[in-house]
């Protein structure tokens, strides 16, 4: 082989090694582009029946698996019963699969948090709402009331100085409502 032979071989390996190069650069960036167009709730929906661990903005963490989504919302699984959470109070989650994502309409009930309450209040069950942080106090009754961002709770609770039972009806925001366990 002379050394035109050389240099032309070694210039196709060059030609050959920038194609690849820019072909790996194309599909990066198709990667990080489709990436782009990806929903929170898209890559929640995949996790369907996988344990999940939710750290919410409370600074509560809570285990289960998926087993709904809806408008805004998931619902957790765990042994010590349902838990509803709102994405908003959100701050992460993890476990799971995490390269899949599907279409959150295509698992997903159209149902938003409004709606979840207002079944909650249709079946008369005992919830708690989690409001703060792991040591603030939780919201315990029964949903009487769904408005449009806030529903009304029947609490009972008893006076310390008096240690008599007092009902009241406590009005609560939907922002307020860090997460949401039936009971």
């Amino acid at each position: 082989m002379n050394n035109l032979d050389l240099l032309l071989r070694d210039y196709e390996i060059q030609l050959d090694e920038s194609k690849r190069l820019n072909y790996e650069a194309d599909a990066a960036e198709v990667r990080r582009s489709e990436a782009a167009k990806i929903h929170l709730a898209d890559r929640l929906a995949a996790q369907m029946g996988q344990q999940l661990v939710v750290h919410g903005l409370n600074s509560e963490m809570w285990r289960g698996t998926l087993k709904n989504i809806g408008l805004g919302w998931i619902q957790l699984e765990s042994s010590a019963g349902d838990l509803i959470v709102p994405l908003a109070s959100l701050m992460w989650w993890e476990g799971g699969d995490n390269k899949s994502f599907t279409s959150a309409q295509e698992v997903s009930r159209k149902l938003t948090l409004g709606y979840v309450l207002r079944a909650l209040a249709a079946s008369q069950q005992t919830v708690s709402i989690s409001h703060g942080g792991p040591d603030s106090p939780l919201t315990e009754g029964r949903i009487i009331t769904v408005g449009a961002d806030y529903c009304e709770l029947f609490v009972q609770r008893i006076e310390a100085k008096e240690g008599t039972q007092k009902s009241e009806v406590r009005v609560i925001p939907f922002g307020a409502i860090a997460a949401l366990r039936a009971r």
